[in-house]
């Protein structure tokens, strides 16, 4: 009997290799040209002066699009032709009439095929790791990275493969393994993405950017190119990954000893799942039509035809492909009762969007509180406001962020409109919420607050900071200076932070034409960007100054003709607009409210303050030798009072 075992576990080994070592075949030999020969032929005479680390980063940066089409394509056609025996019932009935458990089929066949899919990536590492030593590739990879390379590769393609062969024990189809395998990958972050972009704008404060976020990739393996390119060393990424490869093994193990040999060419082996799919095709093709809707067109309505017709349609395809015939319109009550459901669910939904848009946490609850003027996450440089006094202020802005009740289109290209991220931490958990909301509205919630001590404390603490070793001042026109004395690196922070600390809202928040931009490098070798100056650091211009970088931010008004300050919004003026000189022209000769200015002290002052965002207040230049009309904005903060007063009049 042993004889006969070893008979048949043989010619189980030949068959399998017969059904998908080509598959093998073909992954060493598109791995071998993409990554080891590419090292081997590429011309090392163009990176004999390479003074940087290796020429590659990692060893995915060699033909990316390659190994992660290797990554995808070829564990999924091997879980197809792998177990291509169950989806044939005279093929079916031939393997499992041999004298062995349906358990050890399923084993021998699983691992055989896990084999077929990593030899190939094992035997390029060692090609790779002998050319590296041979032919001195140091320059170009590192040999650590071979090591790292081999495990990605091998973790990507498993939950791929895993992923098939789960999906394989579910379908009578091979085509449909195909199918469902890749939507299954790419179920979990699809339906997260679509639930939350689909409802985000009809819940005030929500942040989904909190949600949309990096991490959202790696629920779906399939995106392996990009995951690559993220922080793929993260252990507790790759332990899920292992994690859930043991679960779909297991499941498909259980559901291959129960599946039914007549199943075959049935597009679900479990009948009992039938009514799952079915739906959760319905709330996908939902979700798609409600999200391609509201991107065309942002009102209600749209969206709502397009949840009700994607419904409807996913509806039809789900019969369609349990039914495998679209005779299915017979078949619409169940649609009716989704309809119902949809229903009972969009009328309680408001009651519970209600206690979320209003939560505001109670003082005494808030350990610190961070705002985030963007949609970054990651911004850590505002670790948390502690004071009494700052945490009530911000809960006091929350409220009326909340009374204000207007959700904005989150137009990231829209400079009327500011971002505000509110991060709080409490006594037992995290609250976080993300208002839009225009810009004089911003300016006035903000300004007690970023005003505060505590705030610029944290904003601008470089003079309390002993391992700065280095300051690089890089100012307009081309001009560098690089401070690594001890006592002008104390004593230039020190002027800076003086500047910094009494700055105004406008001039904290203000992105100035003029500027010059400051980098810091730490003992610990990094290098960290901070706050530019401006004109209005009088005292670190003046201490520039005293060091021979005169007149820095000093614009020659000589050649400038007419200077006129006007009210943005009484001529129709934003930054991202398109001018015609005739039309502005014709606006100022008709213009009461306009203020001329003729000092050229006064016009050298207002043309070295010039932003780049929409303010209250436009400058319109015409210069001598020019006949267009040059349009740029001046904060309130910055413009002259004697010009201000005249234009409030």
């Amino acid at each position: 009997m042993p004889l006969k075992k070893i008979f048949y576990y043989k010619q189980l080994s030949l068959l399998i290799f017969r059904n998908v070592g080509w598959l093998g075949i073909i992954s060493f030999l598109a791995l071998f040209f993409a990554v080891p020969m590419h090292l081997i032929l590429m011309d090392k005479k163009d990176y004999r002066r390479w003074e940087g680390d290796q020429v590659y980063s990692e060893i995915f940066d060699i033909n990316i699009l390659v190994q992660a089409g290797i990554m995808i394509i070829i564990p999924l056609l091997l879980g197809i032709f792998l177990f291509r025996y169950i989806q044939s019932k005279a093929y079916s009935d031939l393997i499992h009439s041999l004298p062995v458990s349906r358990s050890f089929l399923f084993h021998f066949f699983t691992w055989n095929g896990f084999l077929v899919l990593i030899v190939p990536i094992i035997l390029n590492a060692i090609v790779i790791m002998a050319a590296y030593w041979i032919m001195d590739l140091h320059q170009f990879i590192s040999f650590a990275k071979i090591f790292s390379w081999i495990g990605i590769f091998i973790i990507f393609t498993a939950i791929v493969y895993f992923t098939c062969i789960f999906v394989g024990m579910l379908t009578g189809l091979s085509i449909t393994q195909g199918v469902f395998t890749v939507l299954l990958l790419l179920f979990p972050a699809g339906i997260i993405y679509m639930v939350f972009y689909n409802f985000s704008n009809y819940v005030h404060g929500f942040p989904i950017d909190k949600y949309i976020s990096d991490k959202l990739i790696y629920l779906s393996p399939i995106l392996a190119p990009v995951i690559i390119y993220s922080d793929y060393s993260a252990v507790k990424v790759f332990t899920s990954y292992i994690l859930v490869c043991v679960i779909l093994y297991v499941a498909a193990l259980l559901l291959y000893k129960k599946r039914n040999v007549e199943t075959v060419y049935q597009t679900l082996t479990v009948s009992n799942l039938g009514g799952l799919f079915k739906y959760t095709v319905t709330i996908c093709f939902m979700l798609l039509f409600g999200l391609y809707f509201q991107l065309i067109n942002q009102g209600l309505p749209y969206h709502l035809f397009g949840l009700l017709i994607g419904s409807f349609i996913g509806y039809l395809v789900g019969e369609m492909f349990l039914m495998k015939s679209w005779r299915v319109f017979n078949r619409l009550k169940g649609y009716v009762f989704f309809l119902l459901a949809a229903i009972v669910v969009a009328v309680a939904a408001p009651f519970l969007n209600s206690k979320y848009e209003k939560f505001v946490p109670e003082v005494e609850d808030i350990k610190g509180v961070r705002l985030v003027e963007s949609n970054n996450y990651s911004d850590k440089k505002i670790k948390g406001l502690t004071t009494e006094e700052n945490k009530k202020l911000v809960a006091l802005m929350h409220k009326e962020l909340i009374k204000a009740g207007k959700t904005y289109d989150q137009d990231y290209y829209d400079d009327s409109l500011k971002k505000l991220t509110i991060e709080y931490e409490l006594n037992n958990r995290k609250v976080t919420r993300f208002y839009t909301m225009m810009r004089e509205e911003y300016k006035k919630l903000l300004k007690p607050i970023y005003e505060s001590k505590e705030y610029k404390e944290q904003l601008y603490d470089l003079d309390t900071q002993d391992n700065i070793i280095k300051v690089t001042v890089d100012m307009p026109y081309g001009k560098t200076l690089k401070i690594n004395d001890e006592k002008e690196l104390k004593n230039f922070l020190k002027t800076l932070m003086e500047d910094k600390r009494n700055e105004s809202f406008d001039q904290m928040t203000n992105e100035y034409n003029l500027s010059a931009s400051i980098s810091v490098d730490k003992k610990n070798e990094t290098t960290e960007y901070y706050n530019s100056i401006s004109v209005n650091d009088r005292k670190t211009v003046d201490w520039l100054n005293e060091r021979g970088f005169q007149n820095i931010f000093a614009v020659d008004s000589e050649y400038v003709d007419k200077m006129y300050i006007v009210k943005s919004e009484d001529i129709g003026l934003d930054y991202t607009g398109a001018y015609f000189n005739e039309e502005i022209d014709n606006k100022i000769s008709k213009l009461r409210n306009k203020e001329e200015v003729r000092s050229k002290e006064q016009q050298s002052e207002i043309l070295s303050k010039y932003v780049y965002s929409n303010e209250k207040y436009a400058v319109l230049t015409k210069g001598k030798y020019q006949l267009e009309t040059e349009v740029n904005f001046i904060s309130e903060d910055d413009l002259p009072d004697s010009v201000k007063q005249k234009l409030k009049n």
